[in-house]
């Protein structure tokens, strides 16, 4: 059942311009939790004050927090993740994820037929969002590799509430690692439908960036997956120059 949020809570919560950037770090966490300690090491904070932070995103259901043993003794380190939840605030009020409910079951209706429309709707944006992440490097005098374009889109994708992540494997292929689904609540009830869109998104993008690539959907969390990950294998092997990937 959908939590029904006071929007100006929710407004003074995210409001605070080093709260949300707190809150955007922990969504690209590659641990997926951090600490008190952290967010204050992270952004020259008391650690009380990054505590009461962290406590605010937790109290609008951003957050969840768990006591965690040191393994050193002495008290339990509370420990914050994200809960996968979102909140917004429209005025006037306006249920978009009742209207994307509504369109899922009328997708429903169409069965298998919905899948290739999804595919192409899907690709196409993947293609926009790359194609729109390579005008923010062409002042760069030399075209940018396939890892900068990845992750030069993967920052694009991190604006609609998506953290990921760009690994570059040793045997040539790279994998995107989603550390949160940007349409969790719908792809919860209907993860046949919107996970085929987002794995045609991923491929349109990927397209973009490494010539004749094919996406592989190898873990999905509104599947029950901690993450979703999609591999990519380019069929070139790979080095590490830095933290750019070089074909």
């Amino acid at each position: 059942m959908t939590q029904t949020q006071d929007p100006l809570k929710v407004a003074a919560v995210l409001g605070d311009p080093t709260r949300y950037r707190i809150y955007q770090y922990i969504l690209q966490s590659e641990r997926g939790s951090v600490t008190a300690q952290e967010i204050a090491r992270r952004f020259g904070l008391h650690p009380n004050v990054a505590r009461m932070h962290l406590t605010k995103l937790a109290d609008i259901g951003l957050l969840t927090s768990r006591a965690e043993k040191t393994g050193r003794g002495g008290r339990p380190v509370h420990t914050y993740s994200p809960t996968g939840q979102a909140v917004s605030v429209t005025v006037p009020a306006r249920d978009y994820r009742l209207l994307s409910d509504l369109l899922s079951e009328a997708l429903a209706q169409m069965g298998d037929e919905a899948l290739p429309v999804l595919t192409q709707v899907g690709r196409a944006y993947g293609r926009r969002m790359a194609q729109e992440a390579l005008q923010t490097l062409t002042g760069d005098a030399s075209r940018p590799s396939p890892w900068q374009l990845l992750e030069a889109t993967a920052r694009l994708l991190g604006a609609h509430g998506v953290g990921v992540e760009v690994v570059a494997g040793t045997d040539g292929d790279v994998s995107l690692i989603f550390s949160n689904c940007g349409f969790r609540e719908v792809a919860l009830r209907h993860p046949e439908y919107v996970c085929h869109l987002c794995q045609g998104m991923v491929q349109g993008l990927a397209e973009e960036c490494l010539p004749a690539a094919q996406v592989h959907a190898e873990a999905s969390l509104p599947r029950g997956d901690r993450r979703c990950v999609y591999s990519v294998p380019t069929g070139v092997p790979a080095r590490l120059d830095g933290q750019v990937w070089v074909d």
